[in-house]
């Protein structure tokens, strides 16, 4: 974190202080994150940096089970692995050359699913970091816990829409709120950060995405191909549609026009705006690319193509110090054929697996093309883990799950962080349901980590993430999971 920001935190606590008894908590809430005016005033200093967020969304619920497997030491190792997992299990003269070693306390070895072997590679650089057994939670739980319904559980666990959405807001007491990422930026525009940008500092690669979401925070579509933009100034390639559009901006800016109203003006205003930063984005991409890796051309590493392009100039032609993005891939609900064979590149996990790992990959290789790797914190999610015992065929709807964080010398690489869940079958992390695994990391405590390195004072944590208290103590940095430095 910007080494500024802790002395700010004094500053910004008075003024919250000096503020709470007239605002109340939603009212100041809000006017920190929408205030930027005197966030600029007091701390336009603070970012003098460039700092990226990357999430990779798995849409249907990644199978964890193979994705980390435990190969030795310990009394869960691959026999245990191969008997609870059962048709399942891949065989383990495949995953031998695919093996990392925690390197954390109780040091153990694992093995990365085959496809992910430049992950692998990655990871023993230093340059990835693993977190296991992470997901949705309203409260720290226990097995008794879960069993005996002591403690809440999220709402609707193994729906993917829902869990999704939890992921994306880490509040499952709130459906329909704010993005986790939408907090993160305005807490950061707050104090200053991208202050004269043009476009929002959170980009989605995929349409509509709930972490972006915020009050004053709106997200920006791009394609893989470029911004999507109306053709404002093409007659002959103009659609009925974009014509209405057209005539709607001329109908709703002209304050004389019979038919003007407020919130036409305001719908006006916002397309006219997005015509304007999508021609600004072309502009930009037109300039040309120091980027020479190629994309293996997958819609993953596509969509990670466009991002590194938009990092390229994210400080310089669009004026931002923070930036978020989100980009995903999908296939992941295997139920069926989760493995065909004994060959890695069989089977359909596999192949979801490999567009990961050659995306990840070729990401790494473009960052370090424009030498931003060491600005860009890479970090997969999903709806869920998936049950450890097999239906035959595949796997079921689950909870805990292992994810990646890539990043350059900012990144604690090499580890396996988090606590790894026992894997036996009514063991001290499964719920009862077929090697479901009660988290033992909250998709808060995974947030506060990267919005910590994003430059999100501790003094506003609580705000960003209301439960975080329950998990961690903001101010005793040895509660904290440490993979970002």
């Amino acid at each position: 974190m910007n080494d500024n920001l802790d002395q700010l935190i004094s500053r910004r606590s008075f003024l919250r202080n000096g503020s709470c008894a007239a605002l109340g908590l939603a009212g100041l809430t809000s006017q920190l994150f929408s205030m930027r005016a005197m966030g600029a005033m007091l701390d336009g200093q603070a970012f003098t940096d460039y700092r990226a967020l990357v999430c990779v969304f798995l849409f249907g619920g990644n199978d964890s089970g193979n994705t980390l497997i435990p190969f030795a030491l310990g009394e869960e190792n691959y026999d245990a692995y191969a008997q609870e997992r059962t048709t399942l299990a891949i065989p383990q003269s495949i995953l031998q050359a695919n093996t990392i070693d925690s390197n954390g306390p109780g040091s153990r070895q694992f093995a990365l699913h085959p496809a992910l072997s430049g992950v692998r590679d990655l990871y023993n650089q230093g340059n990835v970091a693993v977190l296991s057994n992470v997901g949705t939670l309203l409260f720290p739980m226990t097995r008794d816990d879960y069993r005996n319904g002591t403690i809440p559980r999220p709402p609707q666990l193994f729906a993917h829409n829902v869990q999704q959405e939890q992921w994306q807001l880490s509040r499952p007491d709130a459906a329909g709120g704010l993005g986790w990422g939408g907090r993160i930026a305005a807490a950061v525009q707050a104090l200053g950060a991208n202050d004269t940008a043009q476009v929002s500092m959170n980009i989605t690669l995929t349409g509509h995405s709930r972490i972006h979401t915020g009050r004053d925070v709106a997200a920006y579509s791009v394609s893989r191909n470029g911004p999507k933009t109306l053709r404002l100034n093409e007659v002959g390639a103009r659609s009925r549609g974009e014509q209405a559009l057209l005539d709607m901006i001329a109908v709703h800016q002209d304050p004389t026009h019979p038919a003007s109203t407020p919130m036409g003006k305001v719908i006006a205003d916002v397309t006219q705006r997005s015509h304007e930063n999508g021609q600004l984005i072309d502009t930009l991409l037109d300039q040309g690319t120091q980027i020479t890796t190629v994309s293996p051309g997958t819609s993953l590493a596509d969509q990670l193509a466009m991002v590194a392009r938009l990092i390229e100039f994210g400080r310089s032609g669009l004026g931002h110090q923070r930036q978020i993005f989100f980009v995903a891939t999908g296939g992941f609900d295997n139920h069926d054929n989760l493995l065909e064979g004994q060959s890695p590149d069989q089977g359909i996990h596999a192949g979801r697996l490999k567009e990961v790992n050659d995306a990840l990959v070729y990401f790494w290789n473009a960052l370090g093309d424009i030498n931003m790797r060491d600005s860009v914190t890479t970090f997969t999610a999903s709806d869920f883990g998936r049950t450890y015992r097999s239906n035959g065929d595949g796997s079921d709807h689950g909870w805990g799950a292992h994810h990646f964080v890539m990043g350059g010398n900012h990144v604690d690489g090499g580890k396996v962080y988090g606590q790894f869940p026992s894997i036996r079958l009514e063991g001290t992390q499964d719920s009862g349901n077929r090697g479901t695994f009660i988290p033992t990391t909250s998709v808060d405590e995974y947030g506060f980590e990267l919005a910590r390195w994003m430059g999100v004072p501790l003094s506003d944590m609580d705000t960003v993430f209301p439960h975080i208290g329950r998990f961690v103590d903001v101010n005793n940095s040895a509660s904290h999971l440490g993979m970002l430095v």
